[in-house]
């Protein structure tokens, strides 16, 4: 679950800690309060985009901490895969701290226990431990590509997915190279003769990881080489060859003290601490002995290092611009040579390797074909339920899936989604025909079908901590105890934070966040708090979201008979 969430300088927020409830949580407030600045901070925590706008005006940098508290179980599986083979993390205990700061410039840095980790490998992490679903979630349920995921993630089916768009990117790359080799033999020479060149450039430099900084390091050195000397000198001067130095005069504290603790014992601490000041003296001035060494070296050196540097410099502007760049790159132009050799274009071989790779498409094809339309009938007739307990009883939900086209035209017609086309239909009222989710549905309406599939996603039971953030928005007061009870019956299995505007829903909260937005007038600053209400404050935020901010007790009592229905119910 995530048990605490720290933000600090983003956007309006200045500091704002939340200790969510490990059920149902509600986040509400007047819009443009920044209750999206909340979802923000968990976008970046889930490895989102950064952004400088979101850093608080006259901040250096935003910060978000997620203290997360890890269990057991299938559903905390993938969470320790993530961190041991991703993050190379050994988690050792419960707690997961998740960190990201983005400076003023927009860039940003990520942590995982301490430990710096890319914002790819946070993204993938983050995809087990949370997920957001937004207002837009309605118009991206029309969308072909979504229908698919949505299909999979129901089907347990992403992983067949993402085999079979890997197999079709292979085939197509296969098909292009026989394409290519139909008649670029004179550009392919060329092209070849040329990486040969490059490559023999690249590997003459012998650029080992890390030999920049380390040059830039030895550089600063040499290049102060007299003021260098004058300091370590004086340093080590003061350490051990006065007639009074350092070294001498701790050694002769340290006897003083070890008699002296003879005779009271409190003061063997100070005696070991004099003596590991002793020891921190001894190893410094070996290291001001090897410094000296080293300022004292080869006076051509420092020649030699300003060219290595200048070397590696302009190789990196024309390969770089970084090491990694540059080794990333030499090993792209082996791996195209080796494509433009004799061998890889040999057509025989080719359309043989075709041949293969096209049979392989089709048949994860098929087998993600099948499994589609295995779990097509489940997952409807799950959504259909869960509808009917939302006010469309009647309502139905199809899956539509194009047959997969034959070998000759899969590579031409075939997506990385899937072998064929797949599409929702949905049936609304009795006697109509059923129609493309593109064509059909109020926005009521695709609220709740939306909240009806992601109820039944979130019982395939894998991410822990979910977020619906106003996808009720659309639907209206008289419909907000359905969505509330159904909600709740999400947050049973899972820790949910809601962002409403709808008191019904807001009522089924095990916990209330309030967001409030103020102006400081000493400052001149605008601020945004957010506050976790007690029970009385709670049936008054209640009233307020019913009738406005001019509460009185007749709707504060409304609110209260509110609560006890949905907590009671």
């Amino acid at each position: 679950m995530l048990h605490t969430l720290n933000i600090r300088d983003l956007a309006l927020i200045e500091h704002a800690e939340l200790s969510f409830h490990h059920g149902f949580n509600v986040l509400s407030g007047e819009t443009g309060g920044g209750k999206s600045l909340v979802i923000a901070a968990m976008e970046l925590l889930r490895g989102g985009r950064s952004r400088a706008d979101l850093v608080r005006h006259g901040a250096r940098e935003l910060r978000v901490d997620g203290e997360f508290r890890v269990g057991g179980g299938g559903r905390w599986s993938g969470v320790f895969e993530v961190l041991r083979d991703t993050c190379g993390i050994d988690l050792e205990g419960e707690e997961l701290i998740v960190t990201r700061i983005v400076d003023a410039k927009g860039r940003s840095k990520a942590r995982v226990n301490g430990y710096p980790v890319t914002v790819t490998a946070l993204r993938e992490l983050g995809a087990w431990l949370l997920e957001i679903h937004g207002q837009g979630e309605s118009r991206a349920l029309m969308r072909p590509e979504i229908q698919c995921e949505t299909l999979d993630a129901f089907a347990g089916t992403g992983t067949l997915r993402h085999r079979f768009a890997a197999a079709l990117g292979e085939a197509r790359r296969t098909r292009q190279h026989i394409e290519e080799g139909a008649g670029g033999e004179r550009e392919r020479q060329a092209r070849a003769e040329f990486l040969r060149y490059q490559l023999g450039e690249m590997t003459a430099l012998d650029v080992r990881p890390g030999e920049l900084a380390e040059l830039d390091q030895e550089h600063r050195i040499l290049a102060h080489s007299d003021r260098m000397r004058e300091l370590l000198e004086s340093a080590l001067d003061a350490l051990q060859e006065r007639d009074a130095s350092a070294l001498d005069l701790l050694h002769q504290a340290g006897r003083a003290l070890d008699k002296a603790a003879q005779i009271d014992r409190e003061l063997a601490d100070a005696a070991a601490l004099v003596a590991e000041a002793s020891v921190g003296a001894s190893e410094a001035s070996r290291a001001i002995q090897h410094g000296l060494a080293r300022v004292d070296a080869d006076p051509t050196r420092l020649a030699a290092v300003e060219g290595r540097l200048a070397e590696l410099r302009r190789a990196l502007q024309r390969f770089g611009p970084t090491e990694a760049d540059f080794t990333t790159r030499m090993a792209a132009a082996r791996t195209e040579l080796d494509e433009l050799s004799s061998e890889a274009f040999d057509p025989i071989a080719l359309a043989a390797r075709l041949a293969e790779e096209t049979a392989t498409v089709a048949q994860l094809g098929g087998e993600l074909t099948e499994a589609r339309r295995a779990a097509a009938e489940r997952f409807t007739a799950a959504v259909e339920q869960e509808l009917a307990s939302l006010g469309m009883p009647s309502t139905e939900l199809r899956v539509s899936m194009a047959e997969q086209p034959a070998a000759e035209r899969l590579l031409d017609e075939a997506t990385a989604y899937g072998p064929g086309s797949l599409d929702f239909t949905v049936r609304v009222n009795p006697g109509e025909p059923p129609k493309s989710l593109r064509e059909t549905a109020s926005g009521g309406e695709m609220a709740r079908l939306v909240l009806s599939i992601k109820k039944c996603l979130a019982d395939q039971d894998r991410v822990p901590f979910l977020v619906f953030d106003e996808i009720d928005a659309e639907i209206g007061g008289r419909l907000g105890l359905q969505v509330g009870r159904k909600l709740r019956e999400v947050a049973a299995h899972h820790q949910l934070l809601i962002v409403t505007h709808l008191p019904q829903v807001a009522a089924f909260g095990d916990a209330h966040f309030k967001v409030h937005k103020s102006t400081d007038k000493k400052a001149g600053r605008t601020i945004s708090a957010i506050e976790k209400l007690g029970r009385a404050a709670a049936e008054r935020e209640l009233a307020a979201m019913s009738v406005g901010e001019d509460v009185d007790q007749k709707a504060i009592r409304a609110a209260r008979r509110m609560v006890e229905q949905a907590q009671g119910g």
